[in-house]
């Protein structure tokens, strides 16, 4: 009986340091992987970079501007281009913010005094 448990234990620790070794290998081809993707990434991210440097270089304005110059015929843009005065609708003349439709005036600050109160002090 003795014997057939001292098999089973040695079957057992052989049957863990072979299941020990495949995890520790799967690790490590796991973190090899994830290092390359790291790599990739800086990689991108320097390209990014440089790509970022190369718009801003060809997007200044003194730049446009030479080559607008240079390759076409382009004007300055005027007033008259974007529409004329009469092109703007007018709101009716009878709503509420051009004529105020039988309002009474406010009184206080906005016009005239309350009732009961004369020279800044109350009437009793």
């Amino acid at each position: 009986m003795i014997r057939f448990i001292n098999l089973l234990l040695v079957v057992a620790v052989i049957a863990l340091s072979v299941g020990l070794y495949d995890i520790k290998y799967r690790a490590e081809s796991a973190d090899r992987a994830a290092g390359r993707l790291e790599a990739q990434i800086a990689a991108e991210q320097d390209a990014i970079r440089v790509l970022r440097a190369e718009w801003s270089y060809l997007n200044q304005p003194e730049r446009l501007q030479e080559l607008a110059a240079r390759y076409t015929e382009l004007q300055p843009l005027t007033a008259s281009q974007i529409g004329e005065f009469e092109d703007v609708p007018m709101p009716h003349m009878a709503d509420e913010f051009y004529a105020p439709s039988g309002r009474q005036p406010l009184g206080g600050y906005a016009g005239t005094r309350p009732e009961g109160i004369s020279g800044g002090r109350s009437v009793q």
